[in-house]
This record gives C-alpha cells, sequence and structure tokens, in this order.
C-alpha cells in the first residue's frame, strides 16, 4: 500500500510541474503568407477592331446519294471498291437479267399478236363495209318497186279493178321494204363505224408500251454512276439480292466541299452569294480561301437564322468530308482611325460596368473601362487604360483589387 502511495504522489507532481512549465512558456505567433496568383498578362496596343463573325461547323460533300437499283433482282456483279474514283456513267453493279430478258421476249409476243388481229379486224371489217353497201342498194331498189307497186294498186282499187286485199297486200309489201331498207341503213353505218378496228389498233398500241417498259427494266439491271465521284461505302455483294429499298452503293462528290451554316439576323444583310470568307482546317492547320455559294432568303423558324453554303475547292481531295473547320467572315466595317485595342478575354462584367485587371508593381488593380467595337479575339479600349499596359487574360477569376500576381509565360 505504501508503495502505490508513493507512485500515485510522484504521478501527481510530475503532472503539476507540466502544467506550471505550459503556463509559463511565452505564446509565439506565425505571420501570415500573402497569396500570389499565376497569371497570363498581354499588352493594350494602338490598333483597329474589325467587326466579325465566324463560327465552327464541319465539310460536307457537294454531292451524296445513295444508290439502289429500280428493280429487284440478285447482284451477279459489283466491280467497284471502296474509295474508289468513277466517272459519270462507269457501271456500279449488275443484276441477273433472266427474268428480264424474258420479260421482252413476252412483251414481243404479245405486239406481234396484237399487230395479227389488228390485220385480221380490218380485212374482215373491209368485207363487212362492202355488204352492208350492197345489201343497202338493194333494200333501196326494193322500197323502190314497192312504192310503184303500191301506187299502181292503189289507182287500180279506186277504179275497182282490184279488191281491197290486193291493196293491203300493196301495203305491207312497201311497209316490208321501208323496214328493210332502214335496216340496211343502219347496218351500213356500224360497218363504217370499224369498231372493231379501233379495239384492235388500242390492243397494239397497248403491246408496244409493254414492250418499251420491259425493255426499260432490263437497262435498269445495269446500274451506272449518276456522276463523278468517290464510293464512300459499299452495303451489298455478289449473289446478295437488292431491291428499290436497299441501297448498295453510297457516291459522293468532294470536289468541291460545302459548308452549311446558319447566320444570324444582323449578320445576313452583310453576306451574298459571292462573299469571301477564311476557312481554317484544324486537321490540316491550314487557312483556306473560299466564297459563299448559296444564301437562303427565307429565315428557319425554327433556328431562327438564315441558311447559307460556302463552297470550298477541292481538286486534290487533300480535304475529308467531315473535317473540322472554323469559317470567319471579315465584314471589313472597322475605321481606320488607330485606337487601343486589348484582348477581348480581359475585359470583365461586374455589377453592370467593364474592368480590367492591370498590373502594377506586380498586383492586379482592377480599372473601370470604357470598351467600344469588339471582334470574336479583340477589343477596343476607349477609356480607363493606357498604351503598353500589361492586362490580364488568364487568371481573373482568382483576384480581388490589389492582389499580389506572378506572370506566367
Amino acid at each position: 500500500m505504501k508503495v502505490k502511495k508513493q507512485h500515485l504522489i510522484l504521478a501527481l507532481s510530475s503532472a503539476l510541474l507540466l502544467s506550471a512549465c505550459s503556463q509559463g512558456a511565452p505564446e509565439q505567433t506565425t505571420a501570415p503568407v500573402e497569396k500570389i496568383t499565376p497569371v497570363q498578362v498581354e499588352t493594350v496596343k494602338s490598333g483597329s477592331v474589325s467587326t466579325d463573325a465566324g463560327f465552327s461547323a464541319k465539310l460536307a460533300p457537294s454531292q451524296e446519294v445513295q444508290i439502289s437499283p429500280k428493280v429487284t433482282g440478285k447482284i451477279t456483279s459489283l466491280p467497284v471498291q471502296l474509295g474508289q474514283y468513277v466517272q459519270q456513267g462507269t457501271v456500279l453493279f449488275r443484276l441477273d437479267e433472266t427474268d428480264l430478258v424474258n420479260a421482252v421476249k413476252q412483251a414481243e409476243a404479245a405486239l406481234q399478236v396484237a399487230q395479227a388481229s389488228l390485220r385480221q379486224s380490218g380485212n374482215s371489217s373491209t368485207s363487212g363495209l362492202v355488204q352492208a353497201k350492197n345489201s343497202l342498194t338493194q333494200a333501196e331498189q326494193a322500197l323502190k318497186d314497192a312504192q310503184v307497186n303500191q301506187r299502181r294498186m292503189q289507182q287500180l282499187f279506186n277504179e275497182g279493178a282490184v279488191s281491197s286485199q290486193q291493196l293491203e297486200q300493196a301495203n305491207t309489201q312497201l311497209t316490208n321494204a321501208q323496214t328493210a331498207y332502214n335496216n340496211a341503213v343502219s347496218s351500213l353505218q356500224s360497218a363504217q363505224q370499224m369498231n372493231s378496228v379501233q379495239v384492235s389498233e388500242a390492243s397494239v398500241k397497248q403491246a408496244a408500251v409493254s414492250l418499251q417498259n420491259a425493255k426499260t427494266q432490263l437497262a435498269n439491271a445495269v446500274v451506272t454512276a449518276p456522276f463523278s465521284g468517290y464510293v464512300s461505302s459499299i452495303t451489298g455483294e455478289v449473289g446478295q439480292f437488292a431491291s428499290p429499298q436497299a441501297p448498295v452503293v453510297n457516291l459522293v462528290n468532294t470536289n468541291p466541299l460545302v459548308v452549311k451554316a446558319n447566320i444570324s439576323e444582323n449578320d445576313i444583310t452583310k453576306v451574298k452569294v459571292g462573299t469571301s470568307v477564311s476557312v481554317e482546317v484544324t486537321a490540316l492547320g491550314k487557312t483556306l480561301e473560299a466564297k459563299v455559294t448559296a444564301v437562303s432568303p427565307v429565315m428557319d423558324t425554327q433556328l431562327k437564322a438564315y441558311p447559307i453554303e460556302i463552297s470550298i475547292p477541292n481538286p486534290a481531295n487533300e480535304l475529308k468530308s467531315d473535317m473540322v473547320v472554323n469559317v470567319k467572315f471579315n465584314f471589313q466595317t472597322a475605321s481606320p482611325e488607330k485606337k487601343l485595342v486589348a484582348p477581348l478575354k480581359a475585359v470583365f462584367d461586374k455589377e453592370g460596368k467593364q474592368y480590367v485587371y492591370v498590373i502594377e508593381n506586380d498586383a492586379a488593380k482592377q480599372v473601370e473601362v470604357t470598351t467600344g467595337q469588339s471582334s470574336s479575339d479583340q477589343i477596343e479600349i476607349l477609356s480607363g487604360v493606357t498604351e503598353g499596359a500589361q492586362v490580364v487574360v488568364t487568371g481573373q477569376t482568382l483576384l480581388k483589387d490589389g492582389a499580389k500576381v506572378k506572370i506566367q509565360k
């Protein structure tokens, strides 16, 4: 027990000694380190700003078609390859012609039958017309004889020389002769109309049209290129059945290529067919000159913009479809008067005013500025800074007025 008490007394003594030492030690303070923000800067220069407009887009073929046959059939030949350049009229693929050739032969036979029927109808109609004329002549003579006989019998009856039965018989003969004459006239009129010949002629015309259609279908078994261009894809194979609903070959014309864009209401009045533009091809690192080739007079109501097309010559096929390009219009509205010009990204808005950060003595000073015209990358500074001032272009969001900075290249 005595040993435990001694240990407890020693522990308490140590704790009191440490507490006294900590209270007596002087309190140390660390001075705050001022934060330095890395920024990039550019210099305010004397110059002018051109009002321009630009956009990014993709190149597209000036012509592109999916080629399918007009008739259904099995592909027997497909001589073109992916990426091959073909001239207009080059055979792209062929279909089996067996059934189509048989259809032509059948149509030819049908035409021959129709022509034979027409000749037969013509002969029959001629014979019937001669017979109808002869019948009419005989009926006309019989009518005249019956009329003479009826008049004679009427006179004799009036004189009491013949009986009433004889007069009635003469009247009946006259009536029958008149009926026969009328029938003969009708028969001649029917024969002159030649209805059977007209029907046969129509049959011949119909058979001729069917033959022409069969020959056209046979010609459609050979599919050719509608224009000169490159084969961009092939979806058919020899032995596969092709139909009008299934394209076999895709063909594109890449000289020239086109850029399709939409221009705002403010800019469309400055653009017309023939307007020059600069086209930067990102993949090639080149800038080309091109011209506007089409301008729609009607706004796209969904996009609230006017569609235009820009044509870019591509004789060497160096440019490819779907390459990304940056298109820039230079409307040349700049004043020749020199003014202070700063990078557009140096200016920022705050509480309805415009500011820049100017570097002075390794610190960023927030300065209010008045601006003028601007382009896609530059802006006029009318007041607030002087020529040669260094303004922050990267890192503004991390700054406040008077903040220390370190300029990075």
